[in-house]
């Protein structure tokens, strides 16, 4: 009997102002967690990683692309997805969901869409702990249980290989960098838990190249979670917002940032009337930029605070806002009494950059939406399902807090069932800033970490046209076709008194095609294989002529 089939039948006074304001938010957002939450339970609270482990995705987990997948089809609604990263337990309340609505038959028959059995059938293998902890039981997870002391000393290890032409910083590969030549890291993970309250993660990384070898901790947090509040401690990559291939204010682009952060563990209903805008997720973070650059004239050790909000209104409909803002660092005098100015700052106009006041911040605010359509075939016919988003983001207003100065932003849709074929689907994304966008005279470097953006790749006064078409070969193979067309920007700020040297601060345009392949050779191991071959002009954003960039790696992933 198919999965499917089974599954249908499976059951000073200044001073003490400012701490008083301290206080009350924190309260209130504790407060505003617990408001109709979810129920909790002893499951695994750790975050599904922003990394490619064992292919059939790139750039974050295959468990995003699948829950995005299922969603789509109509198996889930009212689903938050685009504040990532997100919980093991909160992905499997989204297939619970499918599950159920399969055992209930609500949508009908599904025997049209039996390529979604071997979608659901590693979801359930995967969250079949935490399935079986919410009262989901199917013949995958009968004898799952969770453990009040659970550990995973290791979970997946990782060999990879990358060899290229030139050397350079990877895009949205977590700040990765490769020397020009072959280069090799291996990299594991593991996880453990004290019931559903203290969670543990950890993602050592060891690189070798012909001129240097590193180790370092990738990822690592603690997370402490009581009811429906967490509060996670250590570094961790973020993605806020529905792009593919960047956001308007975080993505893995950029190094994981080292960070506390407070918020919802699950989404949760407001009280009274407010209950109709359907479920919401609130997160707030705190991080620590560092050391961002021998420049003189920058703040060394600033700061990024930000916050989040998700809902989903309707059904098949995703809301999202996001504010983010870099403050502090040595020479600007911010002390703690500072923060509630810095965060309650209502006006991101360039006017109100003055560097001598420590509570003058750079401000960056995003709006977003995502329309998930299920049977769209009904309106076009070229896909089974549709999902169409768009993000705007901006750093500056022209009067107050709400009206932007010079925004940009994204629009995007991802395909499934492209072209009546079940097992193609496409995704196609715009993406462009603006002169004004993550650059600031005050923070010179730019909205960076590490010396790679933040946010979008694009940078400052960038853009991106970006395709990708990924076709199931078999059950166990996947490839991917996808090509790029970028201008991407210096975020460095340009002082024009002091312009820079003519042939430098150039854009650099980077027109690009690869191809990869994800294969599971067991149910405990894979192997992917990609090449990109880019057309690279004004590299590092210094005039020069064309040159090709090639980019060959493969990763063998072996899970425990």
């Amino acid at each position: 009997m198919s999965s499917i089939k089974f599954l249908r039948f499976v059951s000073n006074n200044q001073h003490q102002k400012h701490h008083i304001q301290i206080v009350s938010v924190c309260c209130f957002l504790f407060f505003l967690f617990h408001l109709r939450s979810i129920p909790t339970n002893a499951a695994d609270r750790t975050n599904v990683p922003l990394k490619n482990w064992g292919g059939f995705a790139i750039e974050r987990s295959w468990i995003y692309d699948a829950l995005e997948k299922i969603v789509l089809a109509g198996l889930a609604d009212h689903a938050i997805l685009n504040t990532k990263p997100i919980s093991r337990m909160e992905a499997a309340r989204v297939v619970a969901q499918a599950v159920r609505k399969l055992e209930q038959n609500q949508y009908g028959d599904y025997n049209d869409r039996g390529y979604l059995e071997d979608l659901l059938y590693q979801l359930v293998k995967e969250f079949g702990s935490e399935l079986a902890e919410i009262g989901v039981k199917t013949h995958l997870n009968y004898d799952a249980k969770t453990e009040f002391l659970s550990l995973k000393p290791i979970e997946h290890a990782q060999f990879g290989s990358t060899y290229t032409n030139n050397s350079q910083t990877l895009i949205n590969k977590s700040g990765q960098g490769v020397n020009k030549g072959v280069n090799g890291d291996l990299t594991m993970d593991g996880r453990g838990g004290v019931g559903d309250y203290v969670s543990l993660y950890y993602q050592p990384e060891f690189s070798i190249n012909e001129d240097d070898s590193q180790g370092r901790l990738q990822v690592g947090y603690g997370k402490l979670t009581f009811m429906n509040t967490e509060i996670e401690v250590g570094r961790d990559s973020l993605w806020w917002g529905p792009g593919f291939r960047g956001s308007m204010l975080f993505s893995n682009n950029a190094a994981p940032l080292n960070q506390v952060r407070i918020g919802s563990a699950e989404p949760f209903l407001l009280p009274s009337f407010l209950s109709y805008i359907g479920p919401v997720k609130a997160t707030f973070l705190v991080g620590q930029l560092g050391d961002r650059s021998p420049n003189p004239n920058d703040f060394p050790d600033a700061m990024v605070g930000a916050y989040r909000l998700s809902m989903a209104p309707f059904k098949y409909v995703e809301v999202g806002h996001g504010r983010s803002f870099q403050f502090g660092g040595d020479g600007r005098g911010f002390t703690f009494r500072d923060f509630p100015g810095a965060l309650f700052q209502t006006t991101t106009s360039s006017g109100a950059d003055n560097p001598n006041n420590p509570r003058n911040v750079n401000n960056l605010l995003s709006f977003d939406v995502t329309v998930r359509i299920p049977n769209v075939q009904r309106y076009i016919f070229i896909a089974r399902d549709a999902a169409i988003y768009g993000e705007m983001g901006y750093d500056d207003t022209k009067h107050g807090f709400i009206i932007p100065n010079q925004p940009g932003g994204l629009v995007g849709t991802y395909l499934t069932g492209f072209l009546w074929d079940p097992y193609l689907d496409l995704r196609l994304e715009y993406a462009q800033s603006t002169p004004i966008m993550f650059t600031h005279h005050l923070y010179t470097d730019g909205y960076t970490y590490k010396d790679a953006v933040l946010s979008h790749f694009i940078g400052t006064d960038g853009s991106e046209l970006y395709g990708r078409l990924t076709h199931w070969i078999t059950h166990d193979a996947l490839v991917g076709f996808q090509a790029s067309r970028a201008r991407i920007g210096s975020t460095e700020h340009i002082d024009k008194n002091n312009p820079p040297p003519p042939g430098t601060h150039e854009i650099e345009r980077r027109n690009a095609f690869g191809f990869d392949v994800s294969y599971r050779i067991s149910e405990l191991s894979s192997i992917f294989v990609g090449y990109e071959i880019a057309r690279v002009t004004n590299r590092d954003f210094i005039r020069d002529d064309p040159e090709f960039d090639h980019v060959f790696n493969v990763e063998y992933t072996r899970s425990f």
